[in-house]
Formats: C-alpha cells, structure tokens, sequence
C-alpha cells in the first residue's frame, strides 16, 4: 500500500526535449572536389572513346557535305581519337563536377526553391566551360581544315598568335557564353524536374529500372537545352569559321542574318527544314542528348565508387 501511495503522488517525468530537424535529418555530407573532378574527367575520358565512331562520322558528314550514314563515314572510326578524348573529356568532364560543387553551394540557400538552385547550378557550369575552353576550341576549330600532317595544336596557336594577336583567342567567347548559359539553365532545371517526378512516378513507369529513367530524363533534357541553345552555337560557329584576319560577324547578326535567309524561302516547310538544317538539329542532337546522359551514369557510378574506396582509407 505505501509503494502504491508513493508511486501515486510521485511527479510524473517531463517528457524529453523535441529535437530539431537538423537534428533528426541530417543532409548528406558533400561528396569530395577530389573525387568529383577525377571522376569528371574519367566519364569524359571513357564516353568520348565510346562515341569517336558517331563523332567522326558527324564531323565528315558535315565537312564532305554527305549523308550521316553514308557508310564512307565509317571507315576507321577510331582515327583521331587521341586528339579528340583529351579535348572532349575536358569539356563534358568539367560539366557535371562543376555543376555539382555549385549545387551543394545553392541547395544551402533558403531562399532558392530546388529548381533554381538547379538551373543556376547548370549556368555557373556552362559559364565556367565556356571561359575555359572556349579559346581552346577557337584553336581546335582552326584547325580542322589542315591536312592531317599539320594538325598540330601548338604550331597553329602560335600563328594564330602571331598573326592575329592574343585577343582573337577570345573571339566567340560571348556567343560561347550565351549558348552554355542557355543549355546550363535548361539541362539543369529539366533534369532535375523530370528526375524528381520519376522518382514519385507510379505505374507503368515504375516498372522501369531507375537506371534506364535516369537516362532518358537526363537525355530528354539535353535535347531540349540543345535544341534552345542551337542559335548561339550557330553564331559560335560562323565566328570561329571566319578568317582570324578577318572581323567576325557579332552573335546577334549572325542569328539575324540566318533569320533572314530562312525568311527568303517560299514555303513554312522549305523555312523550318532551312533552320533545322543550319541549326545542326538531328544527328549532332542526338550525339548531345546521349553522350550528357550517358556521361551522367558514369560520373555518377565513378563518384560512389570514388567516396566508398575514401571511406575506407
């Protein structure tokens, strides 16, 4: 009876302190810049080996006026390929790294909803792409119509340098700009929408590997950003094409004399096809939406292997 009594007029205890949400989820440690740099560059190493055939074939369709499938296009795919894995595993290499540092950035910020954070993430990649490599590829560009004996990086930049000066290394570094800050701002935002809602997808879509949506939502959004992009990339190509001696026609007019020629054509359907066909919409598309897509799988496999092998050392 006395350990009832007692145990009746005892205080009850007060109950434990709530604990904050940082204290119950917290967010994922952000992955190393080591580790996300190394595996950049191993997925564009590895994706640009892979896709030399659809690349040379592109860039001879192109150059010898041809059809893309024309089997001549086809011939000794792998020719070349040392020049063009260094060149492209920088560029698609540098992508996803630097798109991932700068979204660990904004995902902290409360002010951003995901999507901005994601399209921001995007542009700062491509402006960072752009003012890296864009005199890069004003050189590499200069040198495509050389024999293949004379391809040499260095000797043609030294020419161009003293022929033309330094500045001309930046010649098409805006319309570069603007065209990675449209495909930056578009990828970013349309992978990240189309990933999220397969993620909260239902049937029949659920019954599809989370492999096979993470490519096509990833494929699909580079498409479209090329697509958006192609304008730009197109007053991009005109400049590097003019002679370095030469003044290069500015970005706007270059898309305003590409409006004009289509403009000329009789018929809507003669006007389109004229665009798609300058634009480089198809083939060189498709080459883009794959090899982001697939350039995304493998950096994403190289970064988990890369953070599990640093844990356990």
């Amino acid at each position: 009876a006395g350990a009832m009594s007692a145990s009746s007029t005892a205080k009850p205890l007060p109950p434990p302190p709530l604990s904050s949400p940082s204290e119950t989820t917290a967010s994922p440690a952000p992955e190393s810049n080591l580790v996300l740099l190394m595996s950049g560059f191993a997925a564009g190493v590895t994706v640009s080996g892979l896709l030399n055939p659809y690349d040379r074939a592109l860039f001879l369709s192109v150059s010898k006026g041809r059809p893309f499938v024309h089997p001549h296009n086809w011939r000794r795919p792998f020719q070349g390929v040392g020049q063009s894995v260094v060149s492209r595993a920088i560029s698609t290499g540098l992508w996803f790294p630097i798109e991932r540092i700068a979204s660990q950035r904004l995902n902290g910020s409360a002010e951003l909803s995901t999507s901005m954070a994601a399209a921001l993430a995007g542009q700062f990649a491509g402006v960072a792409n752009a003012v890296l490599l864009s005199p890069l590829s004003m050189v590499k560009y200069a040198t495509w119509g050389l024999p293949d004996g004379k391809r040499s990086f260095f000797r043609t930049s030294m020419k161009i340098l003293r022929t033309a000066g330094a500045l001309v290394f930046f010649r098409g570094l805006p319309a570069t700009c603007l065209r990675d800050v449209t495909f930056g701002g578009c990828f970013g935002v349309m992978r990240h929408q189309l990933c999220t809602s397969t993620d909260q997808r239902g049937p029949p879509m659920s019954y599809l590997p989370d492999g096979l949506l993470q490519f096509g939502s990833n494929a699909v959004a580079a498409g479209a950003a090329t697509v958006l992009s192609a304008p730009f990339n197109y007053a991009r190509n005109i400049q590097f094409a003019t002679s370095t001696v030469d003044s290069a026609p500015k970005t706007w007019a270059a898309i305003g004399m590409l409006l004009n020629e289509a403009v000329g054509k009789p018929t809507l359907g003669k006007q389109l096809r004229h665009m798609q066909r300058r634009l480089n919409v198809g083939w060189g598309t498709l080459r883009v939406a794959g090899g982001m897509a697939l350039t995304s799988c493998i950096f994403t496999s190289f970064v988990t292997l890369g953070e599990a092998w640093m844990a356990r050392t």
